[in-house]
């Protein structure tokens, strides 16, 4: 696979004699040639859809992308990509698709859900206008064989056979990669793809699946590009951290040391007993597969598994207590006056949590909606625009905007329910972080309950930290409940 840069436009141009050929072989004879769109690719009428001496013409790729392009293609045209939300994905993965069509190939893109289905048939549409581009789901059964490129979600590629023409070159493009390691939507994975592109903010799971499925279909990461990287090259928006520290009322202490005992004394007797892992996210696996094995009627599962299944009830008692707790919604109401002109995304634990704080800033003069999965999928595009075209202040919304959807730019985002994965914080700051056309910095506010497994103080959010603490403008720490003001004036600071 040879590259080549162009300036100033940062292109890239993939020799196409390298490029996997049809059934694995070499170069094809009819390299670049495509039916016309107007007809469909079965259709018999060549037209040019992407030339294949410069496929990658008018995509003026950042420089992160061309070395992203020229690792994936100098590993065979597999891989995986991990780049933070915001950096560009969609534009790679695009620059991958024109390399496939200009082979005469045909290209698979999954997307997790209809919203992002859309999203990448207009990105398509857009960059690779001869294209004739296909939707499969969501009521829509288009194939590759009339369609340069079918955009999917990967329940219904998992179960609607869906391959390139006998013979041809096929990519396989996955959004938010990570997810495809569950053996339902893993099944989307086909074979018959032999270039693969795996796209993702956070190459993670608390399972097995990347060794098991992910690594095993589209090989090793390519290519890193983390916050450090795309703040050095001006990719993403410069960002401060704010923790606001709130404390837990007297009721909501009880509650939550007596779980936090419990859940620490059953773990002492399944990691000495039943041999569980000291890593935290092994130990929640290894404790659901125990349950799941004495459900099953697994033989040996009983005592492990009634253990295991009460710990796991003790974790999740402890969690839901500081992330719900009352302090959660009082530092919501202390940032209203600090969120005017701005554009705020909230993310709270529950739908309850949600509607709580929307009505709560609709209390205090900003227009503010929830967004959740109870919703019907019109409406939450109608918020969403909404927002998009200045007529919502705010969104707020449980963990239906951490993945799949496609949200609008913003420039605030406040987490109530903060504990989860380290995905799940990168995911959320990757949300702010489109850089804005005035400059301005945008700003993520982690609330946390105080003395919790939450409070960074006692090792909350490690991990997330350790990949932002070098790279934020600042990341300070508030304590709401000592000066009530703090918050809105960190907001509105310049």
């Amino acid at each position: 696979m040879t590259l080549q840069r162009h300036t100033p436009l940062r292109r890239t141009a993939l020799n196409p004699s390298s490029a996997p050929g049809r059934g694995g072989g070499g170069a094809s004879s009819r390299a670049g040639e495509a039916d016309a769109p107007s007809s469909g690719p079965s259709s018999g009428a060549a037209a040019t859809i992407v030339d294949p001496a410069r496929p990658l013409d008018g995509l003026e790729l950042r420089d992160w992308q061309v070395h992203a392009f020229a690792a994936w293609a100098n590993a065979g045209c597999q891989g995986v990509v991990e780049a933070v939300t915001g950096a560009g994905k969609t534009r790679l993965a695009i620059a991958s698709v024109r390399a496939c069509l200009a082979r005469d190939g045909r290209a698979l893109v999954l997307a997790p859900t209809l919203d992002l289905v859309e999203q990448w048939r207009r990105e398509v549409h857009r960059l690779v206008p001869d294209a004739r581009v296909g939707v499969l789901g969501g009521g829509r059964d288009d194939d590759l064989h009339d369609h340069h490129v079918v955009i999917a979600t990967p329940h219904t590629a998992a179960t609607v056979p869906v391959t390139p023409p006998e013979r041809g070159i096929g990519l396989l493009v996955a959004d938010e990669a990570h997810r495809y390691g569950a053996p339902t939507w893993g099944a989307a994975l086909r074979p018959a793809f032999q270039m693969r592109l795996a796209l993702t903010a956070t190459y993670e799971r608390n399972d097995d699946g990347i060794a098991d499925v992910l690594g095993p279909y589209f090989g090793r990461v390519v290519h890193s590009y983390d916050f450090a990287a795309a703040a050095r090259d001006e990719v993403i928006a410069p960002f401060r951290i704010a923790f606001a520290a709130t404390a837990l009322e007297p009721s909501e202490r009880e509650q939550y040391d007596a779980a936090d005992r419990r859940a620490r004394d059953l773990l002492r007797t399944l990691q000495s007993v039943h041999g569980l892992s000291r890593d935290p996210r092994r130990a929640i696996q290894q404790a659901a597969e125990l349950v799941a094995h004495g459900r099953d009627g697994g033989g040996g599962g009983g005592g492990s598994a009634g253990a295991a299944s009460a710990w796991l009830s003790a974790v999740r008692v402890r969690r839901d207590v500081a992330a719900q707790c009352a302090g959660k919604l009082e530092v919501v109401r202390q940032a209203a006056p600090g969120l005017h002109g701005r554009r705020t995304l909230v993310f709270t634990d529950t739908v309850e949590q949600a509607e709580q704080a929307a009505h709560l800033l609709t209390a205090q003069g900003l227009k503010a909606e929830e967004i959740h999965g109870d919703l019907p999928r019109d409406r939450r595009r109608i918020r969403l625009a909404q927002f998009a075209n200045g007529n919502l202040d705010v969104v707020t919304a449980p963990r239906v905007l951490d993945e799949g959807v496609d949200v609008p730019d913003a420039d605030v985002a406040i987490v109530l329910a903060a504990f989860r994965t380290r995905r799940q914080m990168i995911q959320r700051l990757g949300r702010v972080l489109r850089r804005k056309d005035d400059g301005r910095h945008a700003r993520l506010v982690i609330a946390h309950a105080i003395g919790t497994r939450e409070d960074p103080s006692l090792g909350g959010h490690d991990g997330f930290l350790a990949e932002v603490v070098d790279v934020a403008l600042a990341v300070d720490h508030l304590d709401t409940d000592a000066a009530p003001a703090a918050l809105a004036d960190w907001l509105g600071a310049s």
